[in-house]
């Protein structure tokens, strides 16, 4: 059995408490960063593996935490180059003096303390300051607006996400092998003819087609359990990669490698449950579901 310590455990806390919505705190960490040191718009912020390192995170929570602030239009990030500041909501609140010479240097960040609070006790009392805040503070206000947009845009960790898969969809892929019906193996087999289809197209629809196929190939697994529940649990689950932060990670890291290595993946699981084999069939989705998190923790620069 294929063990997911390497794949998801990197918080070194004894708590995982935090670790759903942690990338929310190292986004405030970075938007603070970038303020004070008042880098400017178009310059590169330091390698992800020294921002992980400096501020005590891990790459992946890091990497949901770049999201974040790509989505707020703070930052951009652009694969094999590295993160180039944008514009900043909390730049709005400094001096409004840019140092160009800065950008160049390594900022000192302090490593993240432990926080005592849960992450939505947190963003509920950073609400309330906004709201509390008057109308005419100069330099408060843009930080809250920050607080809320932050607050706004929380969602699971897709890192969680995909551990929760990985516990779940393993076990269902063997109870597959063991009981699925001939009909539900048919439509397990088509999904992956029509994946065949929609990759050798290569075109603009291509990564949609490509991702309604993947999502139909774990539901189908998932109906073969006959339990509401679990299919209600795992297409829940699925469907949180079409929530922001997961959709954008998607938008950066698909591309037709990334689905054929999917659609081999794929594969090797229709054969174990044709085979009608469950521990290779469980295995399988283990592999499938730990090399599609690495691909999506590619390195950004």
């Amino acid at each position: 059995m294929i063990s997911i310590k390497n794949m998801t455990s990197d918080t070194p806390s004894p708590s995982r408490k935090m670790a759903a919505r942690a990338y929310l705190q190292t986004a405030a960490q970075l938007r603070t960063v970038i303020a004070n040191l008042c880098i400017g718009a178009g310059a590169r912020l330091p390698s992800e593996r020294e921002l992980a390192q400096q501020l005590g995170v891990s790459r992946p929570t890091l990497r949901e935490a770049l999201i974040v602030l790509e989505l707020q239009d703070e930052v951009e990030i652009r694969i094999g180059s590295g993160i180039y500041v944008k514009s900043s909501s909390a730049q709005t609140g400094s001096t409004g003096q840019v140092d160009h010479a800065g950008a160049d240097k390594m900022p000192r960040i302090e490593p993240q303390r432990e926080v005592q609070a849960e992450t939505d006790e947190a963003a509920s009392s950073q609400q309330a300051q906004a709201e509390d805040m008057p109308d005419d503070a100069p330099n408060g206000a843009p930080l809250a607006h920050a607080a809320l947009m932050l607050h706004s845009i929380a969602e699971d960790s897709p890192k969680e996400v995909n551990q929760m898969r990985y516990f779940l969809e393993s076990a269902v892929a063997a109870e597959a092998a063991r009981f699925m019906s001939p009909g539900l193996r048919k439509k397990l087999r088509k999904s992956l003819t029509d994946m065949q289809a929609a990759l050798a197209q290569n075109d603009l629809s291509t990564n949609a087609r490509m991702a309604h196929a993947d999502r139909l190939f774990h539901t189908i697994l998932a109906q073969s359990t006959d339990n509401q529940l679990v299919i209600q649990t795992i297409t829940s689950l699925f469907d949180q990669r079409y929530r922001p932060i997961a959709r954008t990670m998607h938008r950066h890291f698909d591309d037709q490698q990334a689905w054929l290595a999917a659609m081999q993946e794929h594969e090797y699981i229709c054969l174990a449950i044709e085979e009608r084999d469950p521990l290779q069939a469980q295995a399988a989705m283990q592999r499938h579901l730990t090399r599609a998190h690495q691909r999506l923790m590619a390195i950004i620069g």
